[in-house]
C-alpha cells in the first residue's frame, strides 16, 4: 500500500464476532506496515457481550460475571482508531448517521451488525447492567422454579434446555419444538438432529416434538415468564410449567441500510439490497453488498452463510478487512489494475452443542456427529469459549 499521510477511514458497524474479527484483522495488517487506516467502531452497546455462554450465565451466577467485556483495550493505548457508543440509523455511499445526529465519514464499511435472539441469549436494552440485572432476575425466579418449559428446539433451545437440566436436575425441564426434527439446519447431517434428540433425553429433559406450542404472555420481547402455565398437546398431555422460556425467532434489523444508494443514483432501489423476507443483506463472495464496492457486510445480518453461527461469522469477516487493503494497494499500482478480491469460500459445517460444564453435542468435519462428554468439554462446554472472545477484546 502507498503510504500517505491522509488517513484511510475504515468504518465497522457492530462490536461482536464479526466486527472484532475484522478489525483484528486489520490491526495486524496496520502492524505489518499499513500505518494510515484508521478504524472508527461504532457499537450501540457499553461492553462485549459474549452470547455463547448466556445460559451458562442464566445458572451459573459466577460465570455471568464474565460474559460483559469491556472494549476498553480493543486498541493499542495512544492509537488513532476510536470507538463511538452510538446506533447507526441511517447507511449512505460515504458516510453513515447515527441515533445521535452525528455523520461519521468513510472510505471503507463494515456492516456487521449481527442479530436479535429472546433473552437470555441477547437483550433488546444496550446496557450491560440492565442486561446483567435481567439474568440475574431471570435465575432468581428459575431457582425457585419447579417445572421449566422451553419453547424452541433450534441451537439455542437445546442448549438453553440442556444447561437448565444440567444444573438443576431435580426440576422437571420440557423442550417443545414446532416441527419433528431438533436442530434442523440446512447442511447438518440427521446424525446430529437424531443425536441432539438423544443427547437431551439422556438428560431428563422431555421433549415434545410437532407442536407450535402458543403460551399466553410469552413473546419475543417477554421472553422468560415467570406464570402458571398449562399447555395441552394435541395427543391430550397437559403439560405444567410455573417459568417458560421462548427460544424462537431470530431477528434481523437492517433498517439502517434503506437509504444507501449510489453517489449518481438517486433512483436507486434501495430495497433491492436486502431479502424481503430475512431482511439480511445481499453480499458478493467478496462480501461487498451489491453495487458498492467500498461497503461490506458479513455476520447474522450478510446472507453469506445460510446458518448464523459465531464462528461462520468469525470465519468470514477477516476477509472484508483483506479485501480492504487489496483494494487500497491496487489504488498505489495505477489505473486500470483492478483488486486481488478474496471470499471466504467453503464453510464446514460446525456444529457445538454445549448443554452443561461436561456434556454436549458435536458434529464437525472428518470427526462427524459424537456425543462424548470428553470432547464436548475440550471443544466448548467447558468454558464456552470465554477465553476465546477476551483473547480478541485483548482483555485478562
Amino acid at each position: 500500500m502507498v503510504q500517505t499521510t491522509e488517513l484511510v477511514k475504515v468504518v465497522v458497524v457492530g462490536g461482536s464476532f464479526a466486527g472484532v474479527a475484522a478489525i483484528q484483522t486489520l490491526l495486524s495488517s496496520i502492524k505489518s506496515g499499513h500505518k494510515n487506516i484508521q478504524i472508527i467502531l461504532i457499537e450501540k452497546r457499553d461492553a462485549r457481550h459474549h452470547p455463547i455462554g448466556a445460559f451458562r450465565a442464566l445458572v451459573d451466577a459466577e460465570y455471568a460475571k464474565r460474559v460483559w467485556i469491556p472494549y476498553t483495550n480493543l486498541f493499542p493505548k495512544d492509537s488513532h482508531h476510536k470507538i463511538i457508543q452510538d446506533k447507526v440509523t441511517q447507511v449512505h455511499h460515504d458516510h453513515v448517521v447515527l441515533a445521535s445526529g452525528q455523520t461519521v465519514a468513510f472510505d471503507y464499511l463494515a456492516l456487521c451488525t449481527g442479530s436479535a435472539n429472546p433473552a437470555p441469549a441477547k437483550f433488546t436494552v444496550d446496557s450491560s447492567k440492565e442486561s446483567i440485572a435481567i439474568t440475574d432476575k431471570a435465575r432468581e425466579n428459575l431457582q425457585k422454579s419447579k417445572s421449566v418449559v422451553v419453547v424452541g428446539g433450534g441451537a439455542c433451545g437445546v442448549e438453553l434446555a440442556g444447561e437448565i437440566k444440567n444444573a438443576f436436575p431435580d426440576k422437571n425441564v420440557t423442550l417443545i419444538h414446532s416441527s419433528q426434527t431438533l436442530v434442523d439446519y440446512p447442511g447438518y447431517s440427521p446424525a446430529l438432529k437424531a443425536g441432539a434428540l438423544t443427547h437431551l433425553r439422556d438428560l431428563g429433559v422431555d421433549v415434545v416434538l410437532g407442536f407450535e406450542a402458543q403460551i399466553e404472555g410469552l413473546n419475543f420481547q417477554n421472553s422468560i415468564q415467570v406464570a402458571p402455565r398449562t399447555i395441552v398437546t394435541p395427543d391430550g398431555k397437559s403439560i405444567e410449567s410455573d417459568i417458560q422460556f421462548l427460544s424462537v425467532g431470530i431477528r434481523v434489523d437492517t433498517s439502517y441500510i434503506s437509504t444507501l444508494k449510489p453517489a449518481n443514483n438517486p433512483s436507486f432501489d434501495s430495497s433491492t439490497l436486502t431479502h424481503a423476507d430475512s431482511h439480511q443483506i445481499k453480499v458478493q463472495k467478496t462480501l461487498q453488498v451489491n453495487g458498492f464496492d467500498n461497503i461490506f457486510a458479513a455476520g447474522d445480518c450478510a446472507d453469506y452463510s445460510k446458518v448464523p453461527t459465531a464462528a461462520a461469522s468469525g470465519a468470514i469477516a477477516p476477509i472484508i478487512a483483506k479485501n480492504i487493503i487489496a483494494l487500497e494497494e491496487a489504488k498505489g499500482k495505477g489505473k486500470g489494475k483492478p483488486a486481488k478480491l478474496s471470499n471466504p469460500g467453503w464453510l464446514p459445517s460446525i456444529m457445538l452443542l454445549a448443554t452443561g460444564p461436561e456434556t454436549g453435542v458435536i458434529a464437525m468435519p472428518l470427526i462427524g456427529t459424537r456425543f462424548s462428554n470428553s470432547i464436548a468439554k475440550a471443544t466448548k462446554s467447558k468454558d464456552l469459549m470465554i477465553g476465546m472472545t477476551n483473547t480478541s477484546m485483548n482483555w485478562k
